[in-house]
């Protein structure tokens, strides 16, 4: 509709120059070209939320589900995907932009989230991804079940990452086991849990 107010104005102007006045068309406010940021909260937020969680030739063909609205409740379906990843936005604890912490998941690493929030031994049987581009709130590097900083649990707070899952956690062995190198390390080491965290780089 936009575009079309905007050449019926140039058509008139024409019209107008024809019967010899000239009117310039006033310049667009910046609140005219710039779309409106969705609000806070909204479907729409956590969809752009969700987006920024893998590179776009993922997200862009991703389901985005949202957190259940209360605990022990459902999952909603935001949108829906058909290239086997699902995105979820920030988590229902990360509350300001200091934590955001967006993720997409292929679904392998998606039945191994299931088996972490179930605590139940995963099942794995190929190699599985996962994204986290916005970074995340902070976690334990020893203990997956940690919900808070302790002074032994090793908290982490890591910055953009790729998450990869194997079928046998042991061949993981060997590998760091803290981020201190720079490099990918062992998230949960000697856990059924282990997983390599890997630095993504961000492109400017």
């Amino acid at each position: 509709m936009g575009r079309k107010v905007r050449i019926l104005g140039l058509l008139l102007g024409t019209a107008a120059c024809q019967q010899g006045a000239e009117q310039a068309e006033p310049p667009a406010t910046a609140a005219e070209s710039t779309p409106a940021a969705p609000a806070p909260g909204s479907p729409e937020a956590k969809i752009e939320e969700a987006l920024s969680a893998a590179p776009a030739e993922i997200a862009g063909g991703a389901a985005i589900m949202d957190w259940p609205a209360t605990e022990g409740g459902e999952m909603t379906e935001l949108r829906a995907g058909g290239n086997g990843w699902t995105c979820f936005p920030n988590s229902p604890a990360a509350v300001t932009a200091a934590v955001d912490d967006p993720m997409c998941l292929d679904e392998t690493w998606l039945a191994f989230a299931n088996a972490w929030m179930t605590r139940t031994e995963p099942q794995i049987a190929k190699v599985g991804f996962g994204y986290m581009m916005q970074g995340d709130a902070g976690s334990s590097a020893t203990d997956p079940f940690a919900m808070s900083e302790t002074a032994d649990n090793q908290w982490v707070r890591s910055g953009p990452h790729m998450m990869v899952v194997v079928p046998d956690p042991k061949a993981l062995e060997g590998l760091p086991t803290t981020p201190e190198s720079g490099g990918p390390w062992v998230m949960w080491a000697g856990t059924p849990w282990a997983h390599i965290m890997a630095p993504v780089p961000v492109q400017r």
